[in-house]
């Protein structure tokens, strides 16, 4: 899992704030390097507030564009004048789909390149695979974590800052789902793209509307994490103090 969440740090910012909902997201001013998230103004505020052991910086406007320039050049897929991209190593056509790193390769990465050994598969099959892959059930992964937040809230032998520490280890875990399903995502995008790019507009307006759902999932955790960071303040600090 930690490498999945050092790819989602690698990849390229939006631009617009992940707090926000969707369809009203304002434009990002920093980003948090230890949840990995960019936020506008006023949610960088309260997320210093809720957490100020992370550290922010200034959102880097200029370095998301390269990234994405760098990614399209290593994808299959066709550029402004419909000619297929090739492999930006090897200069060859990107027919084959490394398991090991989630990525389209050309035959000499598969032979001579870094993914000699890996697992690998067609395009065509990764596609189907990624395709009929069950997705992890965001929903039913939130209610499990609030009811195991809700036993740990009425158990009297849990001071507050342990209860603070449970409920950010169990939102992390969420965090780290939906981080996952996002690469899950986006690496089946590229699939299609490489497989079908005539359908390039359709296969986007897919992506936007997964991922909108993502972020929709993402708030109503927020919203959950709000109201048991309420809860844990009302936590005396010594359990013992009470009784």
């Amino acid at each position: 899992m930690a490498s999945d969440r050092d790819e989602v740090a690698q990849l390229p910012y939006d631009g617009t704030c992940d707090a926000c909902e969707p369809d009203e997201a304002k434009e990002a001013v920093q980003i948090c390097d230890d949840c990995h998230f960019s936020y506008c103004r006023p949610h960088v505020e309260e997320h210093q507030n809720r957490y100020p052991e992370h550290q922010l910086r200034e959102f880097p406007l200029q370095a998301s564009a390269p990234a994405k320039e760098e990614k399209t050049v290593s994808d299959g897929k066709k550029n402004e004048n419909g000619e297929k991209k090739l492999c930006s190593i090897h200069q060859q056509e990107l027919t084959l789909y490394c398991k090991d790193h989630l990525k389209i390769i050309c035959v000499l990465c598969a032979v001579t390149g870094d993914h000699r050994q890996h697992q690998l598969t067609t395009l065509n099959d990764a596609y189907k695979e990624m395709k009929n892959r069950k997705p992890t059930d965001l929903r039913l992964a939130m209610g499990d974590m609030v009811e195991r937040l809700k036993t740990k809230l009425v158990d009297p032998r849990i001071s507050r800052s342990e209860l603070k520490v449970f409920v950010q280890k169990e939102f992390e875990l969420m965090r780290n789902l939906v981080q996952e399903e996002e690469i899950k995502a986006l690496h089946y995008v590229d699939l299609q793209e490489a497989v079908a790019s005539a359908h390039v507009t359709e296969l986007l307006a897919e992506l936007n509307v997964h991922m909108a759902k993502l972020m929709t999932e993402m708030a109503e955790i927020t919203q959950q994490l709000n109201s048991f960071d309420e809860m844990a303040k009302d936590r005396p600090e010594h359990p013992e103090e009470e009784s």
